[in-house]
């Protein structure tokens, strides 16, 4: 048995049966300013008004149209929209945001990975000029060098890449709590207990 047509289907029907067409914009003249057309903060407020009621139009319609829809398109749409708010919260649980610093005297950018059991930093040459001896400063223990960083270049820096003293490794699961980075136009401090500068 079908359902009795809504307020808004009558009224569409009337209205069509009659040649008429309804909107939702408002009957109600703008005023006019000295020279005769509409003031900007007017014409704004009624566009604004337009599009409010005619948005709203359309939401009620689609709202009529879900409600007057049978049980299985709504229990398909059910699950549809709760597959799309799982996913969306899976992907922003599964990629937590990188910390970034970038220094604008180097022209340096550093981005500081959030894995912890994969800890990586990557330094990016944003400036138009190459670095030369680079040196990168982990904790204020490790270290490790580039001759040369190109412009616009990237740099990868992993635990195994940097050294300590006498020549020992830096452990795998190092966290870097201070990063420096040196070249020869000068050196800038990027990361300082912990925290982007």
């Amino acid at each position: 048995m079908p359902s009795p047509p809504s307020p808004s289907d009558q009224a569409r029907r009337t209205a069509y049966l009659h040649g008429r067409v309804l909107t939702a914009a408002r009957s109600g003249a703008v005023p006019l300013d000295a020279d005769g057309e509409p003031a900007l903060q007017t014409r704004l407020r009624s566009g604004a008004a337009n599009t409010a009621l005619n948005v709203a139009a359309i939401l009620r319609e689609t709202w009529e149209d879900f409600r007057n829809a049978d049980r299985y398109f709504k229990y398909k749409a059910i699950i549809l929209a709760c597959w799309a708010v799982l996913s969306l919260f899976g992907i922003f649980v599964a990629c937590p945001a990188p910390s970034v610093h970038r220094d604008a005297s180097l022209g340096a950018r550093l981005v500081v990975g959030a894995e912890s059991d994969r800890p990586a930093l990557v330094l990016h040459n944003e400036s138009d000029a190459a670095w030369q001896d680079v040196l990168i400063i982990v904790n204020g223990r490790f270290r490790a060098a580039v001759s040369h960083v190109e412009p616009h270049a990237f740099i990868t820096v992993t635990p195994r890449q940097l050294m300590g003293d006498n020549g020992k490794l830096a452990p795998s699961d190092l966290q870097a709590t201070d990063v420096e980075l040196r070249t020869h136009k000068g050196s800038a401090m990027l990361l300082e207990h912990g925290e982007l500068h």
